[in-house]
């Protein structure tokens, strides 16, 4: 790591010190987070600065949050939307994954997504970067055909993990850098056997693209269209729209058709015409990318 990189990383936490004890207001606090913002948004590579703060911003959010994993304290938000991802995910496993052996979930936190995958596959690999996380996981774990690691894919040596039938990893490239997407995708790529599919849903956007960095979260918000292009471009397949995520965005509608909440419960798919008609394409969204080998 560079000497601008971990300098960086020391106003963040120096920053942070002064959020706890409430000196926000101060001067220095607003002269350090001018500094930091200044490197964020010039040509220097930031790149390990922006992964502290993205890994620290989890941090908290998990602390912060019933779900931590979708960022949110409302029950509807959270049952909802996983039940409109899994019925997604569920359908394009049945339409596109021709074997069942084995499965890895990149990103796993809490491992719902890992659960439900090991309802149709043999084994089921779940792996986070969170210790703390993964630990927990393993002391929760009553399926006998899940294991839990606590590891980086890309790091991986001698591949490792093996190969698999299915992988599923959420808003990863979201948070690469661009100089690193091809390492990230080509390592992705690796680890599917022959037959193999990838599901990558990530936040993106249906017009134009957006990159957020600030000194407690960085994202890249990228077109919907760069993950059909590119190094993604040989084994893009298809993308699907993925209208839970807008539920963080549909207040308004539901304070107007109170009735409609319940019904959505009910048959989540009905965000797919809801989220058209009144979500304007300007706001941020998801897809799934789905790409084969």
């Amino acid at each position: 790591m560079d000497k601008l990189n971990k300098k960086l990383i020391n106003i963040k936490k120096r920053l942070t010190r002064l959020e706890k004890d409430d000196k926000s207001s101060s001067g220095v606090y607003q002269y350090l987070q001018d500094e930091l913002h200044l490197y964020l948004d010039s040509e220097y590579d930031t790149t390990d600065a922006e992964k502290f703060i993205i890994g620290s911003f989890w941090k908290k959010a998990y602390k912060k949050y019933k779900d931590g994993g979708y960022i949110t304290n409302d029950e509807y938000i959270s049952k909802v939307r996983f039940d409109y991802e899994r019925i997604i995910l569920e359908d394009k496993l049945d339409r596109f994954c021709k074997n069942s052996k084995r499965a890895l979930d990149i990103g796993c936190g809490n491992g719902r997504y890992t659960k439900e995958f090991a309802k149709r596959f043999d084994a089921v690999v779940g792996i986070d970067l969170s210790k703390k996380q993964i630990k927990q996981n393993k002391k929760d774990n009553k399926q006998t055909n899940i294991i839990y690691l606590n590891e980086d894919f890309i790091e991986s040596k001698n591949n490792t993990l093996g190969k698999f039938d299915f992988i599923f990893v959420g808003d990863i490239f979201m948070y690469t850098n661009d100089k690193d997407v091809e390492k990230v995708f080509a390592s992705l790529i690796n680890l599917l056997d022959e037959n193999g599919i990838l599901i990558i849903r990530e936040s993106s956007m249906d017009v134009g693209y957006e990159n957020y960095k600030s000194k407690n979260y960085v994202a890249y918000y990228r077109n919907k269209e760069f993950y059909k292009k590119g190094i993604f471009k040989e084994n893009f397949f298809k993308s699907y729209k993925n209208c839970g995520y807008n539920l963080y965005d549909l207040n308004k509608y539901f304070d107007v058709f109170k009735d409609e909440k319940i019904k959505i419960e009910n048959n989540p798919m009905k965000l797919d015409k809801v989220v058209d008609k009144f979500i304007p394409k300007t706001t941020r969204t998801s897809y799934f990318y789905l790409y084969k080998v």
